[in-house]
């Protein structure tokens, strides 16, 4: 009876006797994959959506920074700790207006040494109302929701060129920088070969030049800088904040590199304009969703550095040189 019983089952399960274990087995052998795919995709899809997130709050904080005059930034405040922060009241320091920390936020006091306003490094001064930079870079703070912005180690850096077309409106324009925005604020040693307001690139100051814009030494802070959490290091003896654009690198993107037949990038140029750019850039360390140790690799792995960053025109910057 027992054995009839055990034959009925297998004819009920559509499966000889002696296989009746085998799907239990595949099961076994391909559920963990099935598992570790549908995670993996998970985790990829994690990362693709903050991209796309930090994406849109770049270029939000691009446009808004494209509709302001950057000219109207009182030179040196980009050294200022109250400007580091996005409230305005004195001696707070915090994402919000509500924060009250009173901890400064910022670079370290030892960053830059160019000997300018006031003794060329961050400081301790005077809160003012939101300007030109602080506002691009609350502008990201406010628009980041749901990510959260960690000051101690995401940061965002902020950048103006001016830009100057030699031979006009001819196949062989050229565009050349001729200035980046902070002033003091824009060179990385061992990256940036010529200062931006070097305008005959000799490495002297002369009659070209503006003696309040140009200055031979590396400040080795390139843009306003948010945090200071983003360094790099070029060999140039000492770490560099800030933007991770050397300014002949904006210039060689401004001359169309990727365009490879010479007679269209020609025409483009030909048609090319005294301007200037605004440049917003993140650093956004991701952290992953479910935290497993399989996918803490490459792009997806924890504390990796997610860097987003956009170009927009901004008419307050054309340079009237020419």
């Amino acid at each position: 009876m027992r054995a009839t019983f055990r034959q009925l089952l297998a004819m009920l399960d559509g499966a000889p006797a002696r296989t009746r274990g085998q799907s239990l087995v595949e099961l076994t052998l391909t559920l963990p994959l099935l598992l570790i795919m549908l995670l993996g995709l998970t985790e990829i899809g994690w990362y693709a959506n903050n991209y796309m997130t930090l994406l849109d709050v770049v270029r939000e904080a691009g446009r808004f920074g494209s509709v302001r005059d950057p000219m109207l930034w009182l030179s040196g405040e980009e050294l200022n700790y109250e400007r580091l922060d996005c409230d305005e009241i004195s001696g707070n320091f915090g994402q919000q207006e509500s924060d009250s920390n009173p901890t400064p936020r910022g670079p370290n006091s030892a960053y830059p040494t160019n000997g300018t306003f006031p003794n060329g490094r961050y400081g301790m001064r005077s809160e003012s109302t939101t300007g030109y930079y602080d506002g691009v870079a609350c502008s990201v703070i406010f628009n980041m929701d749901p990510l959260e912005f960690d000051d101690e180690k995401d940061d965002i850096a902020v950048s103006v060129f001016s830009f100057v077309v030699d031979n006009p409106g001819t196949t062989s324009a050229k565009v050349r920088i001729v200035g980046r925005y902070p002033a003091r604020t824009n060179e990385c040693a061992g990256d940036d070969t010529f200062d931006p307001f070097d305008l005959d690139r000799n490495g002297v100051r002369n009659g070209l030049e503006d003696s309040n814009l140009f200055d031979a030494g590396a400040d080795n802070v390139r843009g306003f800088v948010f945090t200071g959490n983003h360094t790099m290091d070029f060999g140039g003896g000492a770490s560099c904040l800030g933007s991770a654009f050397s300014t002949s690198e904006v210039e060689r993107r401004l001359n169309f590199p990727s365009e490879t037949d010479p007679v269209y990038r020609g025409r483009k140029l030909q048609q090319a304009t005294n301007y200037g750019l605004v440049l917003v850039e993140v650093f956004w360390t991701h952290k992953q969703l479910l935290g497993l140790p399989w996918f803490n690799i490459g792009p997806l792995a924890d504390g990796q550095t997610i860097h987003v960053w956009t170009f927009f025109p901004v008419s307050g910057a054309e340079p009237d040189l020419y």
